[in-house]
């Protein structure tokens, strides 16, 4: 496997990116894409993200695996399902929270719907310790669903 490389997004992206957003299986998982996807949408978040945080493309050469990223304190991340095994989102997750937790920030949560045990094994990997299930929107489901909630105190960090 080539190595990962992480930088933010730009317009250059929007195809890759849409491409990975066209894919129900990836999208289902995310709790603010839209479903069905739009080329507009996808454009829109090619942009260097401008917030609390920062929203990286994670790269293989020159393909877009997908994303990572901490946005207000909440680690996030989508890939391509053709990925799934690879290791990819526990290295870039790593990567993620090592520059979030080089910064003030004493504590950072993610999320994982109930039916992602995956994502949430991604998680246990990184260190987070389970919060109580709890319910939540879902934007491209279009209903409430069962969401396991983590949190990732800085002095557990290891890095």
């Amino acid at each position: 496997m080539d190595e990962l490389s992480y930088r933010n997004l730009g317009p250059g992206d929007a195809a890759q990116l849409h491409e990975i957003a066209s894919d129900w299986a990836v999208v289902r998982q995310l709790g603010g894409w839209p479903w069905p996807p739009r080329k507009e949408f996808s454009e829109a978040r090619s942009a260097p993200y401008g917030g609390d945080g920062f929203v990286w493309g994670v790269f293989e050469g020159r393909r877009l695996l997908g994303t990572v990223g901490v946005v207000n304190n909440d680690l996030g991340y989508m890939y391509r399902m053709d990925l799934a095994g690879r290791g990819i989102a526990t290295r870039a997750g790593r990567a993620a929270l090592t520059a979030a937790f080089a910064g003030e920030v004493e504590a950072i949560t993610g999320s994982a719907w109930a039916d992602n045990p995956a994502s949430a094994r991604v998680l246990l990997k990184l260190g987070f310790q389970e919060l109580p299930l709890q319910l939540d929107w879902s934007k491209s489901r279009r209903e409430v669903v069962a969401i396991r909630r983590f949190r990732l105190a800085r002095a557990d960090w290891g890095g």
